[in-house]
């Protein structure tokens, strides 16, 4: 795989803090009731963090609560508990105790697998957030390597090679990664874009300058009312003017394959990039890390030996 981070855009200031989420308050007074050492962890710290988390963790609502170990674990309903906090570093966030950054990026591998809301992709869009917050890629893979038998590690090391500073959504993140498996050339990732005579003309998703080509990743939740529509249309317009192509991406071209190959060839043509060279196949989002597919497949086939050794003892003995 290759990696140009010679592209990545600036980190985000280290000062930034992202707006509060919308159950904040929720999570105020579950914190005035807790009366021991504790932070917020895991999907809760994710979402506190400001990163994106899948609709299940949404949709549940669970809270993810870690204590120290001698203290035991939260055991109540609507609440996951986990141990663990004496060997973590905690930042204050909205005013509340939150697992730090580099440390609940690797938390979330123990969200992933079968029948666990996190996927291999998931695991990329939270590290693209936590490089964002100025993480680095060798401080997160040490908070990996540095736990006794990490669960996930075998999705969080292969999302390190992934990740990129400057997506800004998890659709940003998907259809970055769509680009790259498909072969085409990397872009810029948020930055700032001036007409010939510097004056700012729009700050587009992804960006080819040098084939004057940019990308927005509309989200339906934050492009789709009267005023989105209108503010999006204007700055089109500007760009058009000065030469510059646009491309309107929405989760049906990412998760569509139709679509998504239709997506992928017309900006291939506008990058001057071959469409016979277009990997389509290896487009398509991926849940598992190719690691941890082998992993899945070897412990299908044990399985499957295993029963066929159980049915021959069973029956074997019978025939003849």
């Amino acid at each position: 795989m290759t990696h140009l981070d010679d592209t990545d855009s600036p980190l985000a200031s280290p000062t930034y803090e992202p707006p509060p989420p919308d159950n904040v308050d929720a999570l105020r007074e579950v914190a005035r009731s807790i009366r021991w050492p504790f932070a917020f962890s895991h999907s809760t710290a994710a979402q506190l963090l400001g990163w994106p988390v899948p609709w299940s963790p949404r949709a549940v609502g669970d809270v993810h609560i870690m204590t120290e170990t001698a203290a035991g674990r939260i055991r109540s309903p609507g609440f996951v508990g986990h141990r663990g906090l004496e060997l973590r570093e905690v930042v204050l966030l909205h005013d509340l105790p939150v697992i730090s950054p580099a440390q609940t990026w690797a938390d979330l591998g123990e969200l992933v697998g079968r029948g666990l809301p996190y996927s291999f992709e998931d695991l990329i869009g939270a590290g693209d957030q936590a490089l964002n917050a100025g993480c680095t890629r060798a401080q997160l893979r040490a908070v990996v390597e540095s736990r006794v038998r990490p669960r996930g590690k075998r999705t969080l090391l292969p999302a390190l090679g992934w990740m990129r500073p400057g997506s800004e959504s998890m659709l940003e993140t998907r259809w970055r990664l769509c680009c790259h498996r498909a072969g085409l050339p990397l872009p810029a990732l948020n930055v700032m874009v001036y007409d010939a005579r510097g004056h700012f003309l729009f700050r587009p998703d992804q960006t080819w300058r040098a084939k004057r080509v940019a990308v927005e990743c509309q989200g339906s939740e934050f492009h789709d009312t009267p005023d989105a529509v209108a503010f999006d249309a204007a700055r089109f317009a500007r760009g058009e003017r000065s030469g510059w192509q646009f491309f309107e991406i929405r989760s049906k071209q990412v998760w569509e394959e139709d679509e998504r190959g239709r997506a992928l060839r017309a900006l291939a043509d506008e990058l001057d990039f071959p469409q016979q060279r277009l990997d389509l196949v290896a487009a398509e989002p991926q849940s598992h890390s190719p690691e941890a597919a082998a992993t899945l497949a070897e412990n299908l086939e044990r399985r499957r030996r295993r029963s066929r050794a159980r049915h021959l003892a069973t029956y074997a003995p019978g025939w003849g």
